[in-house]
């Protein structure tokens, strides 16, 4: 069990994910097929849990959740587009604690495959007993109805990442990271994920800081977030701050200690936008598929795997042993029928 200093230790948190940490292995394969010099490692926070299809919003939901129980609640609200891991994830968790939930989504995706709007994460969302409301109802409408019936609706936002307890998942992520090094022998240069809402990477940045304060540190680790939601990286930057400065305010870091310079973000690989498939990312998702057999999503990690498999090849990362976290997602495969 990973051992956190206090005040982050004391924060009360329902365990959903299994109780050891996500495995991390090496992709060799990959790594002796390009020709840039860098050791690739991937950790599989999509094998992090039994509930649904794993992954990185079931690590972000163990803080809310336990917030959401501690107020009484009984139905869980909330958002995302029309195939959102996070809503999927959600209505797992729900079912898991015996919770109700509601989920309002966005209609983000513009698709003309009929399978978009009915398999993947939909398909599973009402397997699990979701009650689903028409695209783009509002949160107030949802909230309205669920009162109404005189039930206690809490609400979470999309991907979790905007609560007040949506980083503290990474920020102990980070902490389970550096001991995994310890126990691997090796030490990451370099941590590449996606920036979708940007929970995932706000959090790891806090808690990187306070295992630093801590004294637990090596070398300080270069963070890469590749953009799929935004293509301003200017945008993507102010909502890593935001969230890692909340982050650190909870667990013992004076969020002046979060710059800009902690990290980078690359919006190069954010193709035609949010939830569209290109070229250059179904060559991506399949070349580590072919190599290594592991399957990502075309909208967010394959777009992310992308954008390093491209860095790595180029030689920007000769040299380093560098991590690739895998978030999950795999389950809109289905709801994207042209991918093959």
């Amino acid at each position: 069990m990973v051992k956190l200093p206090s005040p982050f230790a004391e924060i009360p948190r329902v365990q959903l994910l299994f109780d050891r940490p996500s495995d991390i292995e090496r992709l060799s394969c990959l790594s002796s097929s390009i020709d840039g010099g860098a050791s690739l490692w991937i950790a599989r926070e999509d094998r992090n849990s039994g509930l649904a299809f794993a992954g990185n919003k079931v690590r972000k939901l163990e803080y809310v959740l336990a917030d959401a129980i501690a107020q009484g609640a009984d139905t869980l609200v909330t958002t995302g587009g029309l195939q959102s891991n996070h809503m999927c994830q959600t209505s797992a968790a729900a079912a898991r604690l015996g919770l109700k939930v509601a989920l309002y989504p966005a209609n983000r995706v513009a698709s003309e495959d009929a399978e978009y709007k009915y398999l993947g994460n939909i398909q599973a969302n009402s397997i699990l007993g979701a009650e689903t409301f028409a695209p783009d109802t509002s949160e107030e409408t949802v909230i309205r109805i669920l009162k109404g019936r005189g039930q206690k609706p809490y609400s979470i936002p999309a991907g979790a990442s905007t609560h007040p307890l949506g980083g503290l998942g990474y920020a102990r992520w980070a902490f389970e990271l550096l001991e995994q090094e310890t126990k691997l022998g090796v030490t990451f240069d370099v941590i590449a994920l996606v920036a979708g809402s940007c929970s995932t990477l706000g959090g790891i940045l806090a808690g990187l800081k306070l295992a630093q304060k801590q004294g637990i540190t090596g070398p300080k680790k270069h963070l890469i977030g590749f953009s799929v939601l935004y293509p301003k990286k200017e945008d993507v930057v102010e909502k890593v701050l935001s969230i890692a400065k909340n982050a650190a305010s909870k667990i013992g870091v004076s969020p002046d200690e979060i710059t800009e310079a902690d990290f980078e973000i690359d919006a190069s690989y954010i193709g035609e936008g949010y939830g569209q498939v290109n070229e250059s990312t179904a060559d991506g998702m399949k070349e580590l598929a072919k190599a290594e057999g592991i399957l990502t999503d075309p909208v967010y990690t394959g777009k992310a795997f992308n954008g390093l498999l491209h860095t790595a090849k180029s030689g920007g990362l000769k040299g380093k042993n560098v991590l690739f976290i895998h978030t999950g997602g795999q389950a809109v495969l289905g709801a994207y029928p042209q991918l093959r």
